[in-house]
């Protein structure tokens, strides 16, 4: 409900006043930032001249050095957060608040204005808080609760009371643009003007949007395991990264930002959030994908496959006698997790395979010595303590081949004229070249290269006593599996994804478990694309973290049926510690794209779409006998007609890679200038960007044209999610293409639900 006039002109005195205390602060901060800096430089000045013109006493002056480092250190802090604040501010002249709720507390007759924006702003002189941090105790109740009776929690204990007024702004370039009256609910008028506005290459935060059930995932710090099954667009990732932004303020006497790790699906998906935690005022957290973090700790043994070369694979290969389709299955499994752990025991008696390290074709270390070391001369230490022992030896005898190639190396220049130079200067010239040329040995050794990860791996392929129930794969299915896998590590550049973590137990079995302890939360997104094999491996690697894990199991694309599913993996968690919240209203596709993409699911009532309305999907199915330049043509018109109406972002999503590729190439031949979006892209694109399907996942556009969704393309049941996912990318407008005869699941689609064009 709109304000009365005199109440708008109210609001608008006050927004100027905030922003005078603002454009204060503004100067402060500048102010302290400055001298902070002076102190930094100031401070590194000192330290040179110290490191230079100071003391003989070398005890001394490292004692003095180490002071002034750490002096050093805290004015680097005081800077940067002085700074960091001075930023924050700026940003706040354009939009310093957004909502306002009136509260009367028990046994008080007065209510008090509660003004809520992303930093608090206090009275200098009154020291009066005159807007509060979202995540202040007392703002959860604009998120909770409408005029009526309400309650928050504060350090002391539980207040109670009753909200008179709730409102919401729409400010802009310090201007308010609009205000709203509403109820429990952020009001639908809110949402409804930012549901409406069009995609960016850049996700926002939902800070002025959040829902009762969103702020419940924000907020909760009663589990530490958080796992979240969202409809599409319900979200579930923006609720995440608030949810970060909160706990960073909670524990901000306790937590760094980088103790807070998020594994998204891509790099793409990285560029694209990247902007929400510095909107909050938050440094940015690490980011990275488990791809990344697997090759990172595999590159000393092999490449890796990316998981989306083993997803083209299944999705462009048949589905029937496959044994490595069967094989990623199981390697998938709790259960082969089980078997790799009691393998793993059995090492320290039998079973490691050693790789011989040559130079020039020469072996060095010869794998029998090496084998020998392991299992006689160190065999009664632990394994990790084993590879030690043998990695210290082993450089104590490079060690030693250097000193005798240098002295060779001196002894032959001596004997040759034309190497001039006293005595002292061909030793260290001999030295230097011998170091030289045993380097590379040295980081082998170093890298614990000697160990053959692989060969131990094939090992334990071999000796796996397959079926029971246990480990319920028959023995013949079985030994399919592991001679195909075989087969692929003899012939492939690369280690098959599904073997990369398996390895990684193995690995660390004879190393010893990576542990990151002092991370103190994960946040993982598109949860339901792990195995529960990879969960296990997360909750080794982050042994002291809680876990936010957000997801949607109608968008599972594995390739493959897996056990469970995505709400499953928080079985693998204490049950105590851990609370699971479901999401069904979805907010970012209009009501009419909700259902038709609902439609083709099997739970399909419970997605709850929000009341905002569109055009309905365009479905359109060509010949099979058309020309695939025909075909290029309709999409390039329809892409057309979609700018014409105002998308300014319109995604063409084809099925796998290839698909994505011929789609770019017969667009660019219509004069349709696109961006590819590949699995090396880092940057999200803006404007008309061709992908592949499962590069979409948890991004959004103004409108979506599906590259052929014919059943040539989407007959699996293994791909019914994937084109669901595909379909609910779109915030406005959906264009289903279609060659021949269309995919099964979009026949069990109501054509009331969409304008076919056929």
């Amino acid at each position: 409900m709109s304000l009365p006039e005199e109440e708008l002109r109210r609001e608008e005195r006050r927004l100027e006043a905030v922003l005078e205390r603002v454009e204060q602060e503004i100067e402060e901060a500048g102010l302290t930032a400055g001298g902070r800096k002076e102190q930094l430089v100031g401070g590194k000045r000192e330290l040179w001249e110290d490191l230079v013109y100071d003391t003989d006493d070398w005890f001394e002056a490292a004692v003095q050095l180490t002071q002034q480092a750490q002096e050093l250190s805290q004015h680097a802090t005081s800077y940067r957060l002085a700074q960091g604040r001075a930023e924050h501010l700026q940003r706040l002249l354009s939009n310093p608040y957004f909502a306002r709720f009136d509260f009367r507390e028990t046994g008080s007759g007065t209510d008090e204005p509660i003004y809520l924006g992303t930093m608090s702003i206090a009275d200098e002189e009154t020291h009066e808080v005159i807007v509060y941090d979202w995540r202040a105790p007392v703002a959860g109740m604009y998120y909770d609760y409408g005029p009526g009776p309400a309650s928050y929690e504060a350090p002391d204990g539980k207040v109670t009371g009753e909200m008179t007024l709730k409102r919401q702004f729409v400010i802009r370039g310090g201007k308010l643009l609009a205000a709203f009256d509403t109820g429990v609910t952020i009001g639908d008028e809110m949402l409804q003007r930012m549901l409406g506005q069009g995609a960016d290459d850049k996700m926002k935060s939902i800070v002025t949007t959040i829902q009762r059930e969103q702020n419940r995932i924000i907020r909760e710090t009663d589990h530490r395991f958080v796992f979240v099954q969202g409809a599409a667009g319900s979200g579930k990732t923006s609720a995440a990264l608030q949810r970060v932004a909160y706990l960073l303020y909670k524990y901000r006497n306790y937590w760094e930002p980088e103790q807070v790790v998020l594994f998204s699906p891509n790099d793409v998906f990285n560029d694209y959030v990247s902007n929400v935690l510095p909107e909050l005022g938050e440094d940015a957290i690490p980011q990275t994908t488990f791809y990344d973090y697997v090759w990172r700790r595999l590159r000393h043994v092999g490449d890796v496959e990316h998981p989306y070369d083993q997803l083209e694979y299944l999705l462009s290969s048949p589905e029937a006698d496959d044994p490595r389709r069967e094989g990623i299955r199981v390697k998938a499994s709790l259960a082969f997790a089980e078997r790799i752990d009691a393998y793993a025991k059995t090492l320290a008696e039998r079973g490691v395979v050693f790789r011989s390290l040559t130079r020039k074709d020469k072996v060095v270390f010869d794998a029998a010595e090496l084998e020998a070391m392991f299992y006689v001369e160190f065999a009664k230490q632990r394994p990790p303590h084993r590879l030690e022992s043998m990695k210290e030896r082993l450089l104590e005898r490079l060690t030693e081949l250097e000193r005798k190639r240098a002295v060779a190396l001196y002894r032959k220049w001596l004997k040759e004229p034309n190497y001039l130079g006293t005595e002292q200067e061909l030793k260290r010239l001999g030295l230097a070249k011998a170091k030289k040329a045993y380097a590379p040995l040295r980081e082998q050794v170093a890298a614990y290269a000697f160990l053959d990860v692989v060969g131990t791996y094939r090992r334990l392929l071999a000796d796996i006593d397959a079926g029971g129930a246990s480990f319920p794969v028959a023995e013949a299915e079985w030994d399919a599996i592991a001679r195909d896998t075989n087969d692929r590590l003899d012939v492939s550049a690369a280690l098959p994804y599904e073997d990369a973590v398996p390895m990684l137990y193995l690995l660390e079995a004879l190393h010893g478990a990576s542990r990151m302890n002092r991370v103190r939360h994960v946040v993982v997104d598109e949860a339901q694309d792990y195995t529960p094999l990879q969960w296990a491996y997360l909750r080794r690697l982050f042994p002291n973290a809680g876990v936010t894990a957000v997801g949607d199991a109608n968008q599972a694309i594995h390739g493959v049926e897996l056990e469970g599913g995505h709400m499953a993996s928080a079985k693998a968690f204490p049950a105590e510690e851990t609370v699971e919240i479901r999401l069904k209203k979805s907010y970012r596709s209009t009501r009419q794209i909700v259902a038709f993409a609902s439609a083709m699911l099997p739970d399909a009532a419970e997605n709850e779409p929000f009341e905002r309305d569109g055009p309905p999907p365009d479905v359109t199915v060509v010949p099979e006998a058309a020309e695939a330049s025909d075909f290029g043509n309709l999409a390039a018109e329809r892409i057309r007609k979609l700018l014409a109406e105002g998308s300014g972002s319109v995604a063409v999503v084809a099925k796998t890679a290839a698909a994505a590729e011929d789609a770019h190439r017969l667009l660019a031949a219509q004069g349709v200038s696109a961006s590819r979006l590949t699995k090396e892209t880092k940057t999200f694109p803006s404007g008309i960007v061709v992908l592949p399907s499962y590069l979409a996942k948890g991004l959004e556009f103004d409108a979506v044209v599906v590259w052929d969704a014919g059943a040539d393309a989407y007959a699996r049941e293994s791909e019914r999610k994937l084109l669901y996912t595909v379909c609910t990318r779109a915030l406005h407008r959906l264009v289903v293409l279609a060659r021949g005869e269309p995919s099964p699941f979009l026949r069990v689609v109501p054509e009331r639900l969409y304008a076919s064009s056929r």
